[in-house]
């Protein structure tokens, strides 16, 4: 179930180039966007701009993830240079880098090992109250999830982070995700004048609500088949996710750029391969609303954690 680094039939992830000039264009792109709606706030209605923040705010994260993973070009300096930009404010980038490097190389949904699990330990779980219960399963439901999921999963994230400052190369990750996004709140809401709780709620707290649908249901905890599913989305939404929506290709292929995963997916036979393992939903993401808009997503108690019941 880890992540595989190496191509595996010589096909798929051979000859990369040394600038993915597809993604290079896509950031310009995304940066005249952002830069004409922050500067031109004055002029666009809020039911346009805080939609249009939204959207930003996740493929902000989509990319956030790609560069990660060693895009668009060679030289981890030049990409990391560019995720560095503390756009979300939320998150330094070298600690989502870290954090997301460990998740591929873990026991997939492990509430242990993978840090991007959203399961419990069966003993965590059978020690809850019924409210601590029934909070549970609220989060693990598309609304809870987007909402009270995304509000409580920033601070969460900041805890966790709090119990490592003690390491030298933490604090310092911090220190400078810290004073970049103090400069850029400054530039934002003192020089500019963009509504601070427009641009907090919409692109900060949507976008990462954007990147809790993508991540609600992409790992589920399956002891046969791959536990990586796949959600068939329209152009927007995989464009939205930069084609992260189809998770099994991208587990299989961790460094393939994002607009070569569709035909690794098609080679690979992942719409199968999924729907035998973690889930196929062809309906896209209106499908995954649809199911569990009431009906929370799976057990919150991993099935299949050995360590859990040691």
């Amino acid at each position: 179930m880890t992540g595989q680094l190496n191509d595996t039939n010589g096909s798929v992830t051979s000859g990369r180039d040394s600038v993915e000039w597809p993604t290079v264009v896509l950031l310009a792109v995304f940066f005249v966007a952002w830069l004409a709606l922050v500067v031109g706030h004055d002029s666009v209605p809020w039911w346009i701009s805080v939609p249009c923040f939204v959207y930003l705010g996740g493929l902000w994260m989509s990319f956030g993830h790609e560069l990660l993973h060693g895009h668009p070009t060679r030289w981890n300096a030049v990409n990391s240079a560019f995720g560095w930009l503390p756009l979300s404010l939320w998150i330094p980038f070298g600690r989502y880098k870290y954090w997301h490097k460990v998740h591929h190389f873990a026991d997939l949904t492990d509430p242990i090992e993978d840090p991007e699990s959203f399961y419990l330990q069966p003993a965590v779980w059978e020690s809850r109250s019924r409210l601590g219960r029934a909070w549970t399963q609220v989060l693990r439901t598309v609304p809870g999830r987007l909402t009270l999921g995304t509000l409580r999963g920033i601070p969460r994230f900041w805890w966790r982070e709090a119990k490592c400052l003690g390491e030298r190369r933490i604090l310092s990750q911090w220190f400078v995700h810290v004073a970049l996004s103090a400069a850029l709140c400054w530039w934002l809401f003192g020089v500019v004048g963009v509504p601070a709780l427009e641009y907090l709620v919409a692109f900060c707290l949507g976008g990462s609500a954007c990147t809790n649908l993508r991540s609600f249901l992409e790992h589920r905890a399956v002891a046969e088949g791959t536990r990586s599913a796949v959600v068939k989305a329209g152009p927007a939404m995989s464009l939205l996710y930069l084609n992260n929506n189809l998770h099994h290709t991208h587990h299989t292929y961790p460094d393939l750029a994002w607009y070569r995963i569709p035909a690794a997916h098609r080679e690979l036979g992942s719409d199968a391969i999924a729907a035998n393992g973690a889930g196929l939903y062809e309906g896209g993401y209106l499908e995954v609303v649809r199911r569990h808009f009431f009906r929370p997503f799976d057990r919150p108690d991993h099935p299949l954690s050995l360590r859990s019941e040691a």
